[in-house]
């Protein structure tokens, strides 16, 4: 490689901005992501929490995806996030101008039970 063509590299790879590393800067709940799957490709969605999985200890994100029924969560890894938006704290905030998500994980199967009850 030339000197030149080496000046040129290294410019060229100064202007590209650096990759977060997820793992070590997890993503705030409501950011917005990207994160490759190995089935469905890149997806995207809203993280909801960050949670360590009780066997091996990996965190992953759960996030709710986009066009997808509300409620519809993925546990996504924080090595496979590939953007994230940073705007969890605004729209948390209600400064996002009308774009507020609530998002919560939680088990609803008991009051679910209990409306199936009351239309019997």
């Amino acid at each position: 490689m030339s000197y030149r063509a080496e000046g040129y590299a290294a410019k060229y790879f100064a202007k590209q901005p650096k990759q977060r590393d997820f793992v070590i800067l997890p993503p705030q709940p409501l950011d917005r992501i990207t994160f490759n799957t190995p089935d469905d490709g890149v997806l995207a969605g809203y993280v909801s929490i960050i949670r360590q999985h009780l066997g091996n200890g990996e965190r992953f994100a759960w996030v709710e995806l986009d066009n997808e029924p509300p409620g519809m969560f993925r546990g996504v890894t924080l090595a496979d996030i590939i953007t994230c938006d940073d705007s969890g704290t605004s729209r948390r905030n209600g400064d996002a101008g009308g774009q507020v998500r609530g998002l919560c994980l939680g088990d609803y199967s008991a009051s679910l039970r209990e409306e199936g009850e009351a239309r019997d």
